[in-house]
């Protein structure tokens, strides 16, 4: 049987119909799957190529394609793999294929110390309290950018005089809902860029919006941490001082940096930080309690030998 981009182009919608109402699955996860298989049967499309036999070898040109040609890493890689797969299936096309090695999770986990997350704030100009509110939120809430994005007025208590007052987070990853915190400091400021903003018109009443008063998008948070990553290297390198933020700031980044911050710098219970990660096994939250050299001999200067 040859299989075309147009035939599984069609097959795609009734596939996601069934993630959505048998499987039950979110429509970020939806959403997610019918953008990884949209873009590989754009490529075959692209190419001209039809699946027929050797749909392994077709798969393969296509892992080489998203590497050298969209640069994406091998975590991604693998992921997109792994959905066409499912798709494949689905449609009972049988594949075997053998993943590339992904070395990722044997790399250093970037993040930044809360001084380092300071001297960022500290280049953010009073003016531009969104930017400030976005940054620090990421940091003190350990969100996702994703879930920052679809953050509304109403997953949060903005009149509460708590010092930890909760966000509902609706369909994290993996279409989980989970409850995170966020301190007072950061609530305030918050709310002075809503006041800052109330003119504009913002039907669906996202938290985060651009001048327009419509959702800000991923990008557009990357691009915001990114400018601030190189205008604090900047500041910093005419003081003399190398900081290297333009390499190691993403709003990834500082995710990493709020579970570093409270397992080895707060000691906080692991369990804990799972559940304000979303994270469904602690396996994953133990990758973070790995602390680096400098902390360990703090940590052993401070033993009291007498």
């Amino acid at each position: 049987m040859v299989v075309d981009s147009a035939y599984l182009q069609y097959q795609l919608e009734d596939y996601c119909d069934e993630l959505e109402v048998l499987r039950n699955l979110s429509s970020i996860t939806i959403k997610n799957y019918k953008q990884t298989n949209g873009l590989f049967i754009k490529y075959l499309k692209t190419n001209s190529i039809d699946l027929e036999n050797e749909v392994e070898n077709v798969l393969k040109k296509f892992i080489i394609y998203l590497k050298r040609e969209r640069n994406n890493s091998y975590s991604t890689i693998n992921k997109y793999i792994q959905q066409i797969i499912q798709f494949l299936n689905y449609l009972n096309i049988n594949v075997e294929l053998k993943l590339p090695k992904d070395n990722s999770k044997n790399k250093k986990i970037k993040y930044l110390r809360p001084d380092e997350v300071n001297e960022v704030l500290k280049t953010i100009d009073n003016n531009h309290i969104k930017d400030k509110a976005i940054i620090q939120t990421l940091y003190r809430t350990g969100l996702r950018v994703s879930e920052l994005c679809n953050l509304k007025k109403e997953n949060i208590d903005l009149n509460s005089n708590e010092d930890a007052i909760a966000i509902y987070v609706y369909e994290g990853k993996g279409g989980k809902d989970r409850t995170v915190y966020i301190d007072k400091k950061t609530v305030n400021l918050i709310t002075k860029m809503i006041n800052e903003n109330n003119k504009l018109s913002n039907k669906d009443n996202y938290l985060f919006t651009n001048a327009k008063g419509n959702r800000l998008t991923e990008r557009t948070i990357q691009k915001i941490v990114k400018k601030y990553a190189v205008a604090t290297d900047k500041r910093l390198t005419d003081k003399g001082i190398y900081s290297g933020f333009t390499e190691r700031l993403t709003p990834h980044t500082l995710r990493h940096s709020f579970t570093i911050f409270l397992l080895n710098y707060s000691n906080r219970p692991i369990n804990e930080v799972q559940q304000l990660l979303g994270h469904s096994n602690i396996s994953t939250t133990q990758i973070y309690s790995k602390v680096d050299d400098k902390q360990i001999k703090k940590s052993y200067e401070d033993i009291n030998w007498d």
